[in-house]
């Protein structure tokens, strides 16, 4: 049975079915052009999901495939006599949807119903994805990415799960598997730039772009900040609340290689976050006359090869120095190691020590220290970059809201342990 109301009975399994079948048939209709017409809309979609409801109801497997099979038969006549016209089977595909859709409504209704909602929003956003494409998607890009994806279907089942070399600190599967987390939030990041554009403002291009590098991003704007130096607060600011971005991505990726460890972090990320938010947020406003529209922020594809296999050389890198200070130092060389990652890829050294608790070789209570001390290397690296690439003004209020996070988050971390 579904988990909604208490009781589903076929009746309403029957109506629930058909108000799937109403609701992406109504969607079809409206998306006809003036004079366009095809196969189905309201009431043969409504008919559709009743069909399937029946066939949920019954469980005979029989009937289910001789029922979707004769309206698959139809769906496909439908399409090759219209297809003269039309050069897309959206519509004949939805249809077939709508039979498993109702079909699915007795056994899961909760997935049944969220299923048609998702799919009749992808459906009603054809025009916004196809410009988004067009318009933010270069050709190489696409084929950087469709590369990337490639690799990883054929090589990563290939790759064995097992920790091998000194300390046994490398296993092939897990260091591609972290490349392949990583740069899937990245991209997603890398996405909101690009669909943002230059002209979205600096605030959105800056918080998109903490997604994909905070590095990188504080960077662009240090050097907008030296070409405009009136700017510069203001800038400095951005920077600041992009850095903000970096503690619940950090989190994410943790959460998904540890959760113990993303536990042990989620109050200490969560008030620096919120810290660096409200207190620099407050502060932008007054900077706001001295706004530039304009954040044209750069950034190679994450999805390409070649930053995603430097992430895993660098996510290598670090793991060794980790473990091989931890074997020579105890403590002392894990929090070294940490922060000497972390000044040049917090990501990297963050997921390292999480790697590490999730084998079970730190505790969490014991691995979230190398964690902030590896964010806090990498703020001060990017501290000294904005100084040397930057002006004055853009490092003061950019080491502003670096010290706004981190010192909420290094507070909260000791209060809660």
């Amino acid at each position: 049975m579904g988990t909604g109301l208490p009781e589903l009975t076929p009746f309403r399994v029957l109506a629930e079915a058909c108000a799937i079948g109403l609701l992406l048939g109504i969607e079809r209709y409206k998306a006809r052009r003036p004079g366009e017409t095809g196969f189905g809309s309201v009431r043969t979609f409504a008919a559709i999901g009743m069909i399937g409801g029946v066939c949920g109801i019954l469980g005979k497997i029989a009937f289910t495939a001789t029922a979707f099979g004769a309206i698959a038969i139809l769906v496909t006549i439908a399409f090759f006599k219209d297809s003269e016209f039309k050069p897309g089977l959206t519509t004949e595909v939805a249809a077939l949807a709508v039979f498993w859709l109702g079909f699915l409504v007795n056994t899961n209704e909760t997935l049944a119903l969220s299923a048609t909602i998702v799919l009749a929003l992808l459906l009603a956003s054809k025009t916004t994805l196809h410009d988004f494409i067009k318009a933010s998607v270069s050709e190489r890009e696409l084929f950087d990415t469709l590369k990337f994806l490639a690799v990883i279907l054929v090589v990563y089942p290939l790759l064995p799960d097992e920790y091998v070399g000194p300390w046994e600190f490398f296993n092939p599967a897990r260091v591609w598997l972290m490349i392949i987390l990583v740069s899937t939030v990245s991209y997603a990041g890398y996405l909101l730039v690009r669909w943002l554009g230059p002209n979205r403002g600096v605030l959105l291009s800056a918080l998109a772009g903490g997604v994909v590098s905070t590095t990188a991003t504080s960077l662009s704007l240090a050097g907008r900040a030296r070409a405009a130096p009136v700017s510069s607060p203001f800038l400095g600011l951005a920077g600041g609340l992009a850095n903000c971005v970096q503690l619940p991505k950090i989190l994410v990726l943790i959460w998904a290689v540890d959760r113990g460890l993303a536990l042990e972090l989620t109050p200490a990320l969560l008030a620096g976050t919120l810290a660096g938010a409200i207190g620099l947020g407050a502060m932008t406003i007054s900077f706001a006359r001295n706004r530039d529209p304009a954040a044209a922020i750069a950034f190679a594809n994450p999805f390409s090869l070649s930053p995603a296999l430097r992430f895993g050389a660098m996510f290598v890198t670090v793991l060794f120095l980790i473990k091989a200070a931890a074997a020579a130092f105890g403590s002392r060389g894990l929090w070294l190691a940490s922060s000497f990652g972390g000044a040049a890829s917090a990501t990297a050294a963050s997921l390292s020590v999480a790697n590490l608790s999730e084998q079970g070789l730190l505790s969490a209570e014991s691995a979230g220290l190398p964690v902030l001390a590896a964010l806090t290397a990498n703020a001060l690296v990017k501290l000294v970059l904005a100084l040397v690439q930057g002006t004055r003004a853009f490092a003061w209020r950019l080491g502003l809201g670096l010290a706004l996070i981190l010192g909420a988050a290094w507070i909260t971390y000791a209060m809660s342990t």
